[in-house]
């Protein structure tokens, strides 16, 4: 397996926003939003059937798997305690040494905090999909555990609302969505310098939306964010990972670009149909993940402290839920499959200049937060070490 080629990736990120897939055209749901095509639904019957044929009669089994729906087929009481309890957990004190960042203010940041810590180790690298189910299984234990939420993690459903993602309940700034687009602002398109890199001023272009500004409705329009930016287009040596106080609102930036240009069931079925881990974390890379935070734009498209937007969990629920799909097909020989190098791009980090890139392999040790190192395997399978779970 060869490492990773710089330039060639950051030139398929270049040409993203205008990149699309063309395939059968999806029709018109009368519940709202583009139905799902029938190639992606086999895949998906194909990836249910083997979960549920693969449970045994102990620990994961078919009476209590838990299931992860898309939010708009949810109902408005599992939608209002959701969000209840995430402000729950942003009223709650935080476990992390704030030693360590001062900007740290309630329980939500640690799991900010982390990310940004890890976040030169977990995009673009191997540890992508592992790393951030477990991210995903402990903010859904959090929520359930701290905050008494009754139900299970939920996903944005981008592909059937990728012709207006405000038409989807997770954007419709009622309250059981997460708000709308930020107030518009005049801004231009810009590019965000990377830190913590031993290639300095990598940048990520980053489009100007419609918005910019704070969200002003639903029930996180008075929403307080304190960790953060971090990718800038200068960094601030003084604060580089925004670790310090910065108490401000949440903001937004719909792109519409991304969405109805990538964001697609063409798109989406491409990824779960991946022959192999390479392709398949390739696809998700270059056509959905980084297009699903540009999309949103401002907090949730800083890859460090994009867990600041609440809806960013939503969002990598959708990313499991294709890695899911996809190991689905075959359980025995891709539940441990990994594809990637152990840092962004294989480029080392400005701290260890030195060491030579290398590959992932599941028996590397993941950092999580509050001293929880899972090896990399413990965060592949969907129904076993400790997780019970398939998405509907």
């Amino acid at each position: 397996m060869r490492l990773l080629e710089i330039p060639t990736l950051l030139g398929i990120w270049i040409v993203l926003l205008s990149r699309a897939v063309v395939a059968r055209p999806a029709q018109r749901s009368n519940e709202g939003g583009i139905t799902m095509p029938s190639e992606f639904k086999t895949l998906q019957d194909t990836y249910q059937k083997n979960i549920r044929a693969s449970l045994g009669s102990n620990g994961c089994t078919d009476s209590n798997i838990s299931v992860r729906k898309s939010w708009d087929e949810t109902d408005d009481a599992t939608r209002t305690d959701y969000i209840r309890a995430v402000h729950c957990l942003a009223s709650r004190p935080p476990r992390t040494n704030t030693s360590l960042a001062g900007g740290i203010v309630n329980r939500l940041d640690d799991f900010t905090y982390i990310h940004i810590n890890q976040t030169n180790i977990i995009h673009q690298s191997g540890y992508l999909l592992p790393w951030h189910r477990l991210f995903l299984w402990d903010m859904e234990n959090a929520l359930r555990n701290e905050c008494g939420y009754k139900g299970h993690l939920l996903y944005w459903d981008i592909a059937r609302f990728s012709e207006d993602q405000t038409k989807s309940r997770v954007f419709d700034g009622s309250m059981t969505s997460f708000g709308g687009n930020g107030v518009p602002e005049p801004h231009s398109p810009d590019n965000l310098t990377i830190p913590g890199l031993a290639i300095k001023d990598f940048q990520l272009p980053m489009p100007a939306g419609t918005g910019g500004g704070c969200i002003t409705d639903g029930p996180f329009k008075n929403f307080t964010i304190s960790l953060g930016p971090v990718a800038k287009p200068v960094i601030d040596y003084s604060n580089e990972f925004g670790y310090e106080p910065n108490h401000r609102c949440l903001s937004r930036d719909f792109y519409d670009g991304t969405s109805k240009g990538v964001l697609t069931w063409a798109n989406a079925t491409k990824i779960v149909a991946s022959d192999t881990i390479h392709e398949l974390r390739t696809n998700i890379e270059n056509l959905w993940h980084f297009n699903s935070h540009t999309y949103i734009g401002r907090e949730a498209a800083d890859p460090f402290s994009t867990p600041n937007d609440p809806v960013f969990y939503l969002l990598h629920a959708q990313i499991d839920r294709l890695w899911a799909i996809w190991q689905g097909q075959d359980l025995q020989n891709r539940t441990y499959a990994i594809d990637g190098n152990r840092t962004f791009f294989g480029i080392p980090l400005d701290y260890a200049p030195n060491v030579p890139p290398s590959l992932a392999t599941i028996n590397d040790t993941m950092e999580l937060g509050l001293g929880w190192r899972p090896l990399t395997k413990e965060g592949m399978p969907m129904t076993t070490d400790g997780r019970c779970y398939i998405y509907e």
